[in-house]
């Protein structure tokens, strides 16, 4: 699981750029873009959410972006997708895998479960406590966030393919 900026790409020799440009961009770009821009509403805000951009972004469709809230898009979702897999939570309980997660990463979890800012402040181990209220809307975002990047390409690009022969 790979995600292309700017910057990775400039990083790679003119050659090999060429040769991603001419054969492998397109279809990593037309992938990346139909991924994004398949997303609800819902699923795009948590990704703009955990990019800290403006909820108004979540409207535009990939390729309409700008190149940098396009590559914090891709690298969002390229973060987000390593925190939610599947294997990473598989065999521990929930407090343990939010223990996993770093701060960014919880609350997009939180928000993406209608939660505030009060639920986030208290001790997420409270989550194994069968009475805790806001322990259902966690398992269910957890459950959705997973399925989501689960289904992410597995090389993303923040490029048009353009770009690389630039």
């Amino acid at each position: 699981m790979t995600a292309f900026t700017v910057s990775s790409m400039q990083n790679l020799p003119a050659g090999l750029r060429s040769v991603i440009g001419k054969h492998f961009a397109d279809s990593r770009w037309r992938e990346t873009c139909a991924y994004y821009n398949g997303l609800n509403e819902r699923d795009r805000l948590s990704i703009c959410f955990h990019a800290q951009m403006k909820k108004r972004q979540t409207v535009y469709r990939l390729e309409e972006m700008p190149a940098a809230e396009r590559e914090r898009i891709v690298c969002a979702i390229d973060e987000l997708r390593r925190a939610f897999s599947k294997g990473r939570n598989r065999g521990v309980n929930t407090s343990t895998f939010l223990s996993w997660l770093n701060v960014s990463e919880r609350k997009t979890l939180f928000m993406h479960a209608g939660l505030t800012e009060k639920e986030f402040n208290q001790p997420y181990w409270r989550i194994e406590d069968e009475s805790c209220k806001w322990r259902k809307p966690i398992l269910r975002a957890l459950n959705e966030l997973v399925s989501l990047f689960e289904a992410a390409p597995d090389i993303l690009t923040a490029i048009k393919p353009e770009e690389y022969l630039n």
